[in-house]
């Protein structure tokens, strides 16, 4: 995207959703507010106008969205996964991150979900004998 399509989008952030961002408090949200109206925003925003018209822009390219949805079951939840899966972990991990959830590798009494595949061993018994929500193989496929 071109830098002015970015600033655009930062102009109409949605601060309900950055409210619930962990680590963003109202100093931040007041301080993005303040730039977004200052003069120094409207230069650099009138400063890529002219490069892009020109094109020599900058293209920025986000690579994830900084506000996660915390409506998702794995906000601000710590999972373990464990057993074979035919999807590889790593994507099953950067899912449960990108949805928020915080990937951990032993069970114990803080831990929220297991992620279960087959063959599950010890920590599937560990995370009934705790009461921990399990989500087998066929469900995370659902």
């Amino acid at each position: 995207m071109q830098a002015t399509e970015f600033l655009n989008q930062l102009k109409n952030f949605d601060k309900a959703k950055l409210e619930n961002v962990k680590g963003i408090g109202p100093n931040l949200i007041q301080s993005l507010e303040d730039f977004i109206n200052s003069s120094r925003f409207e230069y650099l925003e009138q400063g890529f106008q002219t490069l892009e018209s020109n094109n020599k822009g900058l293209n920025i390219t986000q690579s994830s969205s900084v506000v996660q949805d915390t409506s998702s079951i794995f906000f601000g939840q710590k999972v373990v996964i464990t057993g074979s899966f035919i999807i590889s972990r790593d994507v099953i991990k950067s899912k449960i991150e990108s949805l928020g959830g915080k990937v951990v590798s032993s069970i114990s009494s803080k831990t929220n979900y297991l992620v279960c595949g087959q063959d599950a061993g010890s920590k599937l018994t560990d995370a009934q004998n705790l009461g921990i929500k399990i989500i087998t193989d066929l469900d995370w496929m659902n």
